[in-house]
């Protein structure tokens, strides 16, 4: 067990680092190719935030383990809301000024209650996989088009002088990062997997309460560096369009490479606390257009209520 734990630590340093690797080579390649740096932002977000899930879940299929790459996905989606955007909140009031960025919110509502709706039969088919990545694509392509049309107030969103990484620096950023992040990966998904036979917990809850937190972990630097310099809608971005993709692009992918059956739980309990965190921000932000400590405060406790209460079910 102590082993397991180790493991799943040292992947999770490995993640970390591997991570903030990505993230700055993509923005020092977009540096010296693209003058316009709320992409460069985005874009490092994005790779911060997304990375750590995917190569999670690529490596749970490879070897086999669908079960573990979906409880990743789901956790992952329940702790971007109540553990990444409650620490990039609790850093520095995060604040949105680009009208088509609050659209993420509704749009994760929107794909929560559709994966319940799917689900509602105890098992998701290939059809339910291939429903949920078009669902994701088409959601993807009018937030691209939105952010696009509104670039000017984009611009906005990173006024922070840009690093002045070679081509060269930054291609080996991106190799090493990439090493690190599967290495990382390829660490908590064996230490998860022995930790499940050891405990004898149903693989999939215990991905979704270990691989989902570890992976809202990765892109955790990136969120609060970006709340700490004032660019709220960065680190507010990468939460919601990372649950997004852990609801819609991961999941899905995971139920179209293998039809999964469910615990009654994920319907009953799992999904619910998603929708209500994603639900609770929607009116967090619509206030007064800003996510405060005292809010980012609320998330985190929500999610540590949500974890005591899935370690008592588990274990009762």
């Amino acid at each position: 067990m102590w082993a397991d734990t180790g493991t799943i630590l040292l992947g999770s340093v490995l993640l970390v680092f591997g991570a903030d690797s990505l993230a700055q080579g993509v923005s020092g390649l977009l540096v010296r190719n693209s003058g316009q740096s709320w992409l460069r932002a985005l874009a490092a977000a994005a790779v911060a935030a997304l990375a750590p899930l995917l190569a999670i879940a690529i490596a749970a299929v490879l070897v086999g383990r669908a079960e573990l790459a979906a409880g990743a996905a789901l956790g992952g989606a329940i702790a971007q809301l109540g553990l990444l955007l409650a620490l990039a909140a609790l850093a520095a009031p995060l604040r949105v000024r680009v009208p088509t960025l609050a659209w993420l919110n509704p749009a994760l509502i929107g794909a929560v209650v559709l994966v319940w709706l799917l689900g509602l039969d105890h098992a998701y088919s290939r059809l339910d996989g291939g429903i949920m990545l078009l669902a994701f694509v088409g959601i993807a392509a009018l937030l691209a088009r939105g952010i696009w049309r509104q670039r000017s107030l984009a611009e906005s969103l990173s006024d922070a002088p840009a690093p002045s990484f070679s081509t060269s620096r930054s291609l080996l950023r991106l190799l090493v990062g990439g090493v690190l992040v599967g290495l990382g990966a390829w660490r908590v998904l064996v230490g998860t997997s022995g930790l499940a036979t050891t405990i004898l917990l149903n693989p999939l809850i215990l991905a979704l309460l270990v691989l989902g937190p570890v992976s809202a972990v990765a892109g955790a630097p990136t969120a609060i560096l970006a709340a700490r310099r004032g660019r709220g809608e960065i680190a507010l971005a990468q939460a919601l369009f990372a649950a997004l993709a852990a609801t819609l692009l991961l999941f899905g992918g995971v139920v179209l490479a293998h039809a999964l059956a469910i615990p009654a739980s994920i319907w009953r309990f799992e999904l619910p606390v998603l929708l209500t965190l994603a639900v609770a921000v929607y009116p967090m932000m619509r206030s007064d257009g800003e996510l405060s400590r005292r809010e980012g405060a609320v998330l985190l406790l929500a999610w540590l209520g949500f974890l005591a209460i899935e370690l008592w079910l588990s274990f009762a």
